[in-house]
């Protein structure tokens, strides 16, 4: 087969991230939102996905997971192996983020259905990171060290060096269940942003959205530049109803469209939390404290919103009208048109007591997407850090007149 022989020796594995990956098509020419496929590696074609793997957690369920490269300028691995997966895998909390928490799990590295032989199981050492504060993603330790898994044959995979957010041609490399060949899949799909407002229950403003062919357990598998195999994004939520033809009235309903998108987060910003090979949750450009927040009345949420009118005629504007609980004794907060806006330290309000929290600010007056951005803070002088803004918790609504009666409303 064409390329082989940049797979076929072992000692040419870790430079399978230079020039001859980069001036192919990592899809094989596969097109957008076409089945997946199972990947056969008998002929060690795709060792460059070895470091693509099925976790394993204590409850019985699976996600996948990707083995991160973290070697140092100078290519060498000195500190332990670590993975990202999807928060979610590890604490289903909305609103919390967690660090250095205890994790039963292990990970299979070698997932090809089809060298069942070759397959080797790692344990978890611990979640060092977990977060569903407006991002959903994870960093789990490995027992073993990254160099013992490279010499092993697993191949770590890079994070991109920006977040893009525009439309680009983009692979899934996954570990889902429910197949025959149980092993690694590749599917392929196009990936963008779906801007601040994703009426889909769960998402985050700012996820990325494709419409690749994903299944349960694809969650925390790597969202992949199709020619530089750098990681773009985890997965966060998979399509239920994506292999099915959409009913006629879906066309017209926010809800229904979002809900036949797959979405994943950006996880390139990590970058800064690894020193000479070692996470480092609190480093200076880093630092993702824990947080927590409850959202008092979930049930409450509303995707969309709509201008009203008083008995004189007046435009009346809709309120956030959200309860919360927060970790921090204070917290500070701003809206804002694109979420994106959020992590910007400007025109968030004066520290506010924390105790029976809510925000009930008018949305508007402009019609379209509005992001609520909220982030706890310890003290009413404490200043907003980098660190802080990386652990802002958002939520978005789109503002819209109000409907005529006859108009359909999602919810």
């Amino acid at each position: 087969m064409k390329y082989l022989s940049f797979f076929c020796c072992a000692g040419l594995i870790g430079l399978l991230a230079i020039s001859p990956v980069q001036a192919r098509d990592l899809g094989e020419g596969a097109v957008n939102d076409s089945p997946s496929r199972a990947l056969q590696n008998s002929d060690h074609f795709y060792e460059i996905w070895s470091g693509v793997g099925r976790l394993s957690l204590q409850s019985g369920g699976s996600c996948s997971a990707v083995l991160l490269d973290t070697r140092n300028r100078q290519g060498r691995a000195t500190g332990p192996a670590y993975l990202l997966t999807a928060g979610h895998c590890v604490l289903f909390q909305y609103g919390s983020a967690r660090t250095d928490l205890p994790l039963e799990a292990s990970v299979t590295f070698h997932y090809f259905h089809d060298m069942p032989q070759r397959k080797r199981q790692y344990a978890i050492r611990t979640a060092r990171w977990s977060s569903l504060v407006g991002t959903d993603l994870a960093i789990l330790e490995v027992e073993a060290t990254l160099a013992s898994l490279i010499q092993a044959g697993v191949n770590p995979l890079k994070l991109a060096s920006h977040q893009t957010h525009e439309s680009q041609d983009a692979l899934n490399v996954g570990a889902p269940g429910g197949f025959t060949e149980q092993g690694l899949r590749l599917s392929a799909c196009a990936e963008q942003t779906a801007g601040t407002f994703i009426d889909h229950p769960g998402v985050f403003p700012l996820a990325m959205k494709n419409s690749c062919d994903l299944h349960a357990g694809s969650s925390g598998s790597p969202m992949l530049n199709r020619r530089t195999n750098e990681i773009t994004g985890i997965v966060s939520k998979v399509a239920i109803s994506r292999n099915t033809p959409a009913p006629p009235e879906c066309e017209h309903s926010t809800s229904c469209t979002a809900a036949r998108f797959n979405y994943s987060y950006s996880a390139n910003f990590l970058h800064y939390c690894f020193v000479d090979g070692v996470f480092a949750s609190d480093g200076a450009n880093c630092s993702l404290a824990p947080v927590e927040l409850t959202v008092t009345e979930p049930w409450k949420f509303k995707s969309n919103v709509y201008k009203t009118r008083n008995a004189d005629g007046q435009i009346v504007l809709p309120a956030w009208d959200f309860r919360f609980s927060l970790g921090a004794p204070f917290y500070r907060y701003k809206t804002v048109h694109n979420a994106r806006d959020c992590k910007a330290p400007d025109n968030y309000s004066a520290a506010i007591n924390a105790v029976d929290a809510y925000i009930n600010s008018e949305i508007g007056p402009q019609s379209g997407a509005h992001a609520l951005c909220i982030i706890g803070v310890a003290s009413g002088e404490q200043p907003l850090t980098r660190a802080m803004l990386n652990n802002v918790f958002t939520s978005a609504v789109y503002l819209s007149a109000t409907p005529a009666p006859s108009q359909a409303v999602s919810k």
